[in-house]
């Protein structure tokens, strides 16, 4: 199936879900809808492949301990906000400034290593 075959059927969905919006009762905006579904099959046509590409060249950075710690605090936080485990908010903001000087201070270290440090 083409791009273009794809792209009509969804403005034929869009402009169909137009005329029937009130009859269906629906309360969210048909263009919103379509332009959502526009973007993401542009997206999964275009870009996707593209992106898995660069992910794989740089598949060695998922295994760096810094990544992890970067990724997960927020994650962390994101958890006491939501399930009100009542972590106060000045012990997040200490272990976070704390994971954030190591993070910093390896990869200044790293980078006084490089032979291109001047």
């Amino acid at each position: 199936m083409s791009r273009k075959t794809i792209l009509a059927i969804i403005a034929v969905f869009g402009a169909a879900l137009t005329v029937f919006q009130q009859q269906l009762g629906l309360s969210i905006d048909p263009t919103a809808v379509v332009a959502g579904l526009t973007a993401i099959v542009l997206y999964g046509l275009f870009e996707a492949k593209l992106d898995i590409k660069r992910i794989g060249g740089q598949s060695g950075k998922f295994k760096d301990p810094k990544f992890w710690i970067a990724f997960v605090s927020p994650i962390l936080v994101a958890i006491n906000e939501s399930f009100g485990l009542n972590i106060p908010v000045e012990v997040i903001i200490t272990v976070l400034t704390m994971i954030l000087s190591a993070l910093f201070g390896a990869s200044f270290k790293q980078a006084k290593a490089s032979p291109d440090f001047k």
